[in-house]
């Protein structure tokens, strides 16, 4: 693995100099200075790839500090908290932003945009620069654009004679991707618990993310994301999930919430026996094995899928991509009734990972130009398409899906077909005006550690959708009042643009 980073580093380089890339700002001089560098694990190859290059253009260094998704909210805490300048930068969820901008804990960006310039903003999809931005001000730089979108196996759900099958038993043809979350429980039932791809070992119908304190929440919010609202320019009842938005009140404990719980606990009949043990980590290694024939994730699974070497993949090739499933009805919380409706709502789940500038920093413009180099146009590039292999960064730039750097693509391992299927499912949803954007308030991140306790016990088939819902609501109210009935409400109309 490590031999493979020097060398795509290298490749990395020359390509940069092959063409022409222009610095971030005038040449900088960091000679004598060091920089605390933090991120989760998963973004060690990036630190990896420019580290080296960046150090010996700049003269400065970097000191890198690795922490667990799991312990990483508290490394946040403590430092904004002591301000003892533990990190001068750090690569953190955007969905944190309504604590971590909220609390005034960060650096703003757009008086340093001015002073340093920044490559290329214009290049930003619409979508990810919702995501790093607070309360009307520029707080976080974008880096990954994360959503979740559907994997299938083309090797099972193309196959005709299992086509024919199919609707023999179900008495319809599916869609490729799924069109709903009808048909994915279908065809997660039918292809559950044998050999169709002939391999020799017994596959599944389906596999996604389940495990408590890692990523599972997300999971359960892509099929609310159907079942609670309808795209629409955002509006108490379009494109809004969470809360009443003129009354505050948790939209958790309605019929939608509670038919997305039921169904996906449904799935996990149909799902390896290891699913509980699914974090996202575990997830992908599975799924790419060849595990199972749908999958739902981040855009990391298509840059596994490439490397069979690194990340054990069985499916290089065989996988197709697509939008998140629609569903057949949503709930109208105001009206209080089901609404018959053929639909799909695009779900930008997590919103990418952002970097952020604590203020208790002395080493603002090493921080800016770190960030601003490594998110470049062309550095960027490599992180997303898959030279580097499996980053956690995903494209976020409109450059990133550029015909003209497909040539990139395919020296990450990628078929040119192949990359323009997972390249169009992830433009689609991230160019979408109308899709859901994250929990984006103070204390986002205690309504979501609620919302994946309660899932705990739905997934493990020891609590009910309609108990689990019932307690997420009365979790919501609680955590609701301890920030400020009102307050929470102005910030949740603020991120719905409403106000």
């Amino acid at each position: 693995m490590y031999k493979r980073l020097i060398f795509v580093s290298l490749i990395s380089f020359c390509l940069l100099l092959s063409t022409a890339l222009v610095a971030t700002g005038e040449k900088v001089d960091f000679t004598g200075r060091t920089i605390a560098v933090m991120v989760e694990g998963t973004h060690v190859p990036v630190v990896d790839a420019w580290k080296p290059l960046w150090e010996r253009e700049t003269g400065g260094k970097i000191n890198v500090i690795v922490v667990p998704y799991a312990g990483l909210s508290d490394k946040l805490w403590i430092e904004f908290t002591s301000k003892t300048g533990t990190f001068d930068t750090a690569a953190i969820p955007s969905s944190w932003l309504g604590d971590v901008a909220g609390g005034g804990h960060v650096v703003e960006l757009d008086p340093l945009f001015t002073k340093y310039g920044y490559p290329d903003w214009d290049d930003i999809l619409p979508a990810i620069k919702v995501i790093t931005r607070w309360a009307g001000k520029t707080v976080a730089f974008p880096y990954d654009g994360d959503n979740h979108m559907t994997y299938y196996r083309k090797d099972a759900l193309e196959v005709p004679e299992y086509q024919e099958k199919f609707k023999q038993k179900y008495g319809y043809d599916y869609h490729l991707p799924p069109k709903d979350w009808t048909e994915v429980r279908d065809i997660s039932e039918f292809f559950n618990g044998w050999d169709w791809d002939n391999d020799g070992e017994i596959e599944y119908g389906c596999a996604f993310i389940a495990q408590q304190k890692t990523q599972a929440m997300w999971e359960i919010l892509n099929l609310v994301a159907q079942y609670a609202t309808k795209a629409g320019p955002p509006s108490n009842t379009t494109s809004n999930i969470f809360f009443d938005a003129d009354t505050m009140e948790p939209l958790c404990n309605t019929p939608g919430w509670i038919e997305a719980f039921t169904r996906l606990q449904e799935l996990t009949k149909f799902a390896p026996p290891g699913l509980l043990g699914y974090g996202y980590a575990e997830f992908r290694y599975a799924y790419v094995s060849g595990i199972a024939a749908l999958g739902f994730d981040w855009g990391d699974v298509g840059i596994m899928e490439q490397y069979p070497d690194e990340y054990g993949s069985k499916v290089k090739g065989k996988l197709g991509y697509g939008p998140l499933p629609g569903a057949r009805k949503y709930w109208d919380h105001l009206n209080k009734k089901w609404v018959q409706e053929d639909h799909q709502v695009n779900f930008l789940n997590f919103g990418g990972w952002v970097w952020i500038i604590p203020k208790a920093t002395k080493n603002v413009d090493m921080a800016y130009h770190w960030v601003t180099y490594i998110t470049n146009p062309d550095r960027s590039l490599l992180d997303a398409c898959g030279i580097h292999g499996y980053t956690g960064v995903n494209p976020y730039r409109k450059s990133h899906f550029d015909p003209g750097v497909l040539g990139l693509w395919e020296r990450g391992g990628w078929d040119p077909n192949a990359a323009k299927g997972y390249q169009k499912a992830i433009v689609d949803i991230l160019t979408d005006p109308y899709a859901v954007t994250d929990l984006r308030i103070p204390g986002g991140e205690k309504y979501y550690d609620a919302l994946d306790t309660r899932l705990a016990g739905v997934l493990a088939l020891t609590t009910t959708p309609e108990d689990a819902c019932a307690a997420l609501y009365d979790d919501w109210v609680r955590i609701t009042d301890e920030y400020g009935k009102e307050d929470q409400q102005r910030y949740y109309r603020q991120s719905l643009g409403l106000e």
